[in-house]
């Protein structure tokens, strides 16, 4: 078959036809497709609800050893917000901690068993731990402590007094610390 002469749109069929094509026309979209709603030119993201006490029933747990290790995963896991709620700090905040532990590519606790003590209708935790860097181990590794604190199950205490909450880490300086060795 010789194609010189023919149109050039028929030229272009023929050759189409003879790679396995069907020979028809393919199929024109439909206009009642369903197509994509355009985004509204206003809509903006909603900010996201910061974490609350209440979303993690872990930190309700009478056991220090659970609340220090949902502590750990969270800095581990750089879900700074959430392990702020395991302080009892407002000046100890996601950007507090995330500015303690950016320098850290996976800051990554090694933890001894929590040491319990009791005082004045108060109970104290205290879990030494290292510090090292999971993902860069030419990063010297860090000792340090927390200690936590909860009310004693004193009759009247609320549910805020009553949970462990963080009182002090040689990790993370306390901002009011740091304010009063300023010049």
């Amino acid at each position: 078959m010789t194609l010189r002469g023919l149109p050039l749109a028929l030229v272009g069929t023929i050759l189409l036809a003879g790679c396995g094509g069907s020979g028809e026309p393919a199929p024109q979209a439909s206009a009642t497709a369903e197509a994509p709603a355009p985004t509204p030119p206003d809509a903006t993201p909603q900010p996201q609800k910061p974490p609350v006490v209440a979303d993690y029933p872990v930190l309700s747990n009478k056991d220090c050893e659970e609340v220090i290790e949902f502590y750990f995963d969270s800095i581990t896991d750089r879900e700074f917000a959430v392990a702020a709620l395991v302080w009892n700090d407002p000046s100890v905040d996601a950007a507090h901690l995330q500015a303690a532990y950016s320098p850290y590519q996976m800051a990554e606790f090694d933890w001894q068993e929590p040491e319990t003590e009791g005082a004045a209708g108060s109970l104290y935790c205290t879990v030494a731990a290292t510090l090292t860097d999971a993902d860069d181990r030419s990063r010297p590794s860090v000792d340090g402590t927390v200690v936590l604190k909860r009310v004693n199950d004193v009759p009247g205490a609320t549910p805020d007094q009553l949970r462990w909450t963080i009182r002090s880490s040689t990790f993370v300086e306390n901002p009011e610390d740091a304010q009063q060795r300023q010049p």
